[in-house]
């Protein structure tokens, strides 16, 4: 692992410790750019989140306190959202599947 990708993991480290105190995170999955390698100095910080909540009408909720802790921590930290029976039921060929298949679970 080279100095930049610790210094993200450490990043989105910091962002799982932040959320954890919010809600009840099942997974963190780092995705995107930096999961696979290509990231460059423009690339944004793709974070999903995994939360154990069944209320999908609190999505928009949950959202926005979840960029507000990766604002707090690196403004280019990107968080997704996703309830534990999405990740259970997700389709093959969604961003989910994408996710999963190619992220890398931090949390």
């Amino acid at each position: 692992m080279d100095q930049d990708q610790a210094i993200i993991r450490e990043k989105v480290l910091r962002f799982y410790k932040s959320v954890e105190k919010l809600f009840p995170v099942k997974k963190v999955f780092l995705y995107g750019s930096y999961a696979k390698g290509s990231a460059n100095e423009h690339s944004d910080i793709d974070v999903a989140v995994v939360i154990d909540e069944a209320d999908h009408s609190k999505r928009i909720e949950i959202t926005a306190k979840l960029f507000h802790s990766a604002f707090d921590i690196d403004a280019s930290i990107e968080p997704k959202c996703i309830f534990w029976d999405e990740y259970n039921n997700y389709d093959k060929a969604s961003i989910l599947s994408e996710i999963i298949n190619t992220g890398v679970e931090v949390a």
